[in-house]
């Protein structure tokens, strides 16, 4: 069987340490990477998407939901304190827009230039307000909460990036 090889892990942890960025992923450790088996060509790649249950503030009631949208506190303290990734540096976890805006991992750098042109906010909310079952209040709530991550923690970031290069 052919396995994946460690280029092409790496570039997916970085891939996905960026969309985790955006949709509050809190819960992306080791056993959390899924794999698809081609049994015809004994080939295994990595899963496009998995177990991404512990994002958009799952425990997040209608309360709570009005209250990060009425207190810009309080969607402030979601885009930045909460919630901290899985991944540990120094033996802490670490903060998604401190570790990205911080620019010192080339492979984190590379994936923030790749992902985010693919991130198409328009294209999202069209499958939020399609998305039967869910209240107005639940799609104005996870819009505003995926708008505002991508704009302060990626696109703040990309725009650091891009300012660092040209000095």
């Amino acid at each position: 069987m052919q396995l994946v090889d460690h280029g092409s892990l790496l570039e997916r942890f970085w891939d996905m340490f960026i969309v985790d960025a955006l949709i509050g992923n809190w819960d992306r450790h080791n056993g959390n990477w899924g794999f698809l088996y081609d049994d015809r060509c004994d080939e295994m790649i990595l899963a496009p998407a998995y177990d991404c249950g512990s994002c958009l503030y799952p425990q997040a009631d209608e309360t709570i939901m009005k209250h990060v949208l009425t207190d810009r506190a309080q969607l402030n303290k979601r885009i930045y304190d909460i919630p901290l990734s899985a991944i540990n540096v120094d033996g802490k976890k670490i903060r998604y827009f401190d570790f990205i805006s911080s620019l010192q991992y080339e492979g984190c750098n590379e994936a923030l230039k790749h992902i985010l042109p693919r991130i198409d906010v328009e294209k999202i909310g069209a499958v939020i307000e399609q998305t039967p079952f869910i209240s107005d209040l639940q799609k104005q709530f996870y819009m505003t909460i995926l708008t505002e991550r991508k704009a302060c923690i990626l696109d703040f970031s990309l725009a650091a990036l891009e300012k660092k290069a040209k000095a």
